[in-house]
């Protein structure tokens, strides 16, 4: 059974998501992680420490086959969001982002979706600037999600592996720049 991490904005999108999480798993093919029915933030308010949460938010992340980025309310700057985002592609995990905004939340309301956050970061191959957008796919929720998710692993999978060569090429080329995979920061574009 493969276990999906969901990256997802906790004070603005909690029923959108936890309505996909629901659907996830009542399909018995995938567990969930990265999902809490508490803000993060009210825990780290009230007491936990940002090293403490982070700790735990790597633990749940290290499991995970693949990261789904749900793209609702005020998901861009979203410093957890940023968190999962930056994790995988360190570590060259399989992401890509869901567009949950058309899902009502707890009143009956839908919002309209943020820019994307993998469009506010962007990487250097080969010299050239590249927003994460350009290598990892963004789909938009239907009712039909369970059916077409083998193909967004699939593709999934393909854009870490295309990620994961052209940061082996781009360190090859260029190994006094980049000593190890950690060190190699993402370029966060100011848009």
């Amino acid at each position: 059974m493969d276990t999906l991490f969901i990256a997802f904005n906790d004070e603005t999108d909690s029923a959108r998501t936890n309505k996909v999480r629901k659907q996830l798993l009542a399909s018995d093919q995938y567990n969930v992680t990265g999902y809490s029915p508490y803000t993060t933030w009210a825990k780290s308010k009230s007491g936990d420490s940002l090293d403490n949460l982070r700790a735990d938010f790597d633990r749940e992340f290290k499991s995970a086959r693949c990261v789904i980025v749900m793209l609702g309310e005020d998901c861009a700057a979203n410093p957890w969001i940023r968190y999962a985002i930056e994790r995988s592609y360190v570590q060259e995990k399989p992401m890509f982002a869901l567009d949950i905004s058309g899902i009502p939340d707890e009143n009956g309301h839908t919002c309209v979706a943020d820019i994307n956050p993998l469009e506010r970061f962007a990487v250097l191959e080969n010299g050239e600037k590249v927003y994460l957008s350009e290598r990892y796919a963004t789909y938009e929720w239907d009712e039909n999600l369970l059916t077409a998710l083998p193909n967004c692993l699939k593709r999934a999978d393909q854009s870490a592996s295309q990620v994961a060569a052209s940061k082996h090429q781009q360190q090859a080329s260029q190994s006094t720049n980049y000593r190890d995979y950690e060190s190699m920061r993402l370029v966060n574009s100011s848009l």
